[in-house]
């Protein structure tokens, strides 16, 4: 990367970088800044100048999901994977089959002389933990201006960033989407009738809300009686109709399972549903292909009280008393916010319910628009 010239503010970055990684005591680093400003083009020459300083030759790039992952190996990072396949490994117990996974020493994390981890926000104490017990220099990357992560998560970005960066990239600022997202961040009013290079921003009606059904691109919205509504409309114009999934259709991890690999926003689409009776009364089977894990995971017996939450306005419960835990899926056809937070999509129509969330009502509407790689629709309510 040498004909890429640093600015003033990211020479600063990659020297703190550099200079923490020669210290001793100090595991984390924490490279915070706004979409655009260039925090991975910041970490690749901190890390060319501390490969040459140090004389290290294993760096491991991780993110939360394989979405994110995948958009790091688009970006130039080619053995970038998911943080659970950085650090776990799969186990099978030899008298009942059964697939755990591990940590071990013999994982990429175990041999690594300075793990990266990008989208940060997601990653909760328990893989956290995980991570810190191999006792390797962390470099993370996050985005302040994203919407705070739910309870237990964040683990790497409760504190203060050690370099925050503010400039954004000439180069970036020629997004549409990244100008959509400044604005939005500033609080600034976003125009109506905006249009460039596939991305649009349109007034929230009946023929625009097509965008919402279209198969190329993935719904966000805010509220869940939303996502209810939308599920039910796109589950109807696919025949699809009652409280259970059927095989094909696309589903999305509601809950961690660090048993089985899978975690909370993971998506994935349905292959098979068997009734799990005897084992939790009203439970499914469900045989899931994951994205993130590019497997199926077999038999996850899975609580259907968020299928049916589509059609009771949330008002079902949770099958009680249920052992073992069960694991929560949903239908992924409209997902929040909030789990869209450490996925990308190439496109994405957001449905604007920034205005339910107060405080958070510029942070909202930034995190949705920066989920969208290179295509966006945006319809803004009234």
């Amino acid at each position: 990367m040498a004909d890429i010239t640093p600015t003033d503010e990211q020479a600063k970055a990659i020297t703190a970088v550099v200079e923490w990684y020669g210290e001793k005591g100090r595991n984390e680093f924490y490279l915070a800044g706004y979409a655009g400003v260039g925090k991975s083009t910041i970490a690749k020459l901190a890390i060319e100048e501390i490969t040459e300083r140090y004389g290290i030759k294993n760096v491991r790039t991780g993110a939360y999901t394989g979405k994110a992952a995948s958009v790091l190996r688009k970006k130039g990072n080619d053995g970038a994977q998911t943080i659970h396949s950085l650090i776990y490994l799969p186990k099978v117990d030899k008298k009942t089959g059964e697939l755990t996974f591990i940590l071990s020493e013999e994982s990429a994390a175990a041999s690594a002389d300075l793990i990266v981890l990008d989208e940060c926000s997601m990653i909760d104490d328990r893989m956290a933990e995980d991570l810190r017990s191999f006792g390797k220099k962390i470099l993370v990357m996050g985005d302040p201006g994203q919407l705070p992560p739910v309870n237990g998560q964040g683990a790497f970005t409760r504190s203060a960033p050690d370099v925050f960066l503010h400039e954004i990239h000439r180069q970036a600022a020629d997004s549409p989407i990244l100008e959509l997202a400044t604005m939005a961040r500033k609080g600034e009013r976003l125009p109506l009738g905006y249009t460039k290079a596939g991305v649009e921003v349109l007034a929230l009606t009946k023929p625009s809300q097509e965008s919402v059904y279209r198969q190329d691109t993935q719904p966000i919205c805010g509220l869940n009686r939303v996502r209810w509504t939308y599920t039910q409309r796109i589950r109807s114009r696919l025949g699809h109709h009652g409280t259970r999934p059927l095989p094909g259709e696309r589903l999305i991890c509601c809950k961690n399972n660090h048993k089985e690999g899978i975690f909370n926003g993971g998506m994935g689409t349905l292959a098979t549903i068997t009734d799990a009776q005897g084992r939790g009364r009203d439970a499914y089977s469900l045989d899931v292909r994951m994205e993130d894990l590019g497997r199926q995971v077999d038999d996850l017996l899975t609580d259907p009280y968020l299928f049916e939450n589509h059609f009771s306005q949330g008002k079902t419960e949770k099958v009680p008393g249920a052992k073992p835990a069960l694991n929560e899926f949903d239908w992924g056809y409209i997902i929040t916010c909030h789990k869209a937070q450490g996925s990308s999509w190439d496109h994405v129509t957001v449905v604007d319910d920034s205005v339910a969330f107060r405080e958070n009502r510029d942070k909202w509407l930034y995190t949705a628009i920066t989920r969208a790689e290179s295509g966006l629709t945006l319809l803004l309510r009234d």
